[in-house]
């Protein structure tokens, strides 16, 4: 299963590392993941803000390996921070993810999330065939 993505020239380039669209193939499943947080396994939350963001895309990549897709299959992903990543370290994590190819992305900063020791929060849609 392929999702297409694109960057139509009749629109601003992106000032990021994403796309601004996501084609669905027909007949897809819709796959929409709860915001992962950057716990562990185990449940630890690191305290740096780099780590939780590393550790919530291991989160989205398990997720979907476990209904058999990978992170090309995302149509859309959405980050909230409560405080800003150092960007040379936030862009290396996010590049690594999405290999190349990244899908339209909303970046915003909040006050809060759902514990204060939670600094990232990462939520994703993705298509199964």
């Amino acid at each position: 299963m392929k999702v297409t993505r694109k960057t139509p020239e009749t629109v601003a380039p992106p000032i990021g590392a994403y796309s601004h669209l996501s084609i669905l193939p027909r007949d897809a499943d819709l796959l929409f993941l709860a915001g992962q947080i950057g716990a562990d396994p185990e449940g630890n939350v690191p305290e740096k803000v780099e780590e939780q963001f590393r550790n919530a895309l291991a989160n989205v990549e398990n997720l979907l390996k476990s209904e058999g897709v990978t992170p090309e299959a995302i149509l859309k992903i959405n980050f909230w921070f409560t405080e800003s990543p150092d960007r040379a370290q936030f862009m290396a994590i996010w590049n690594e993810f999405h290999g190349g190819n990244p899908p339209p992305t909303t970046l915003a900063y909040v006050s809060a999330l759902a514990q204060p020791a939670i600094k990232v929060e990462v939520e994703a849609w993705a298509a199964r065939k």
